[in-house]
């Protein structure tokens, strides 16, 4: 299960609920939580809407534990 799966599913969200609150397309936000397009190389925008509606830090949905920790050290 995706970092983004399970922090979606703490939140008590579905697919559709998450991607109209974070402004996107659900297709597009179902091709990042089933690994079909990496979230790591998501837009910034898309990243921080996501993390919002998670109420998460953008590190907390990536993949790459190296990338989360390289954004963590910027932020």
């Amino acid at each position: 299960m995706s970092n983004l799966q399970n922090k979606r599913l703490a939140a008590g969200l579905s697919q559709s609920q998450l991607a109209k609150a974070a402004g996107l397309n659900l297709g597009a936000y179902q091709h990042y939580e089933q690994g079909n397009r990496n979230i790591d190389g998501a837009k910034i925008e898309t990243l921080a809407a996501i993390a919002a509606v998670l109420g998460c830090k953008i590190p907390d949905i990536l993949e790459s534990s190296e990338l989360a920790e390289k954004v963590r050290a910027v932020s």
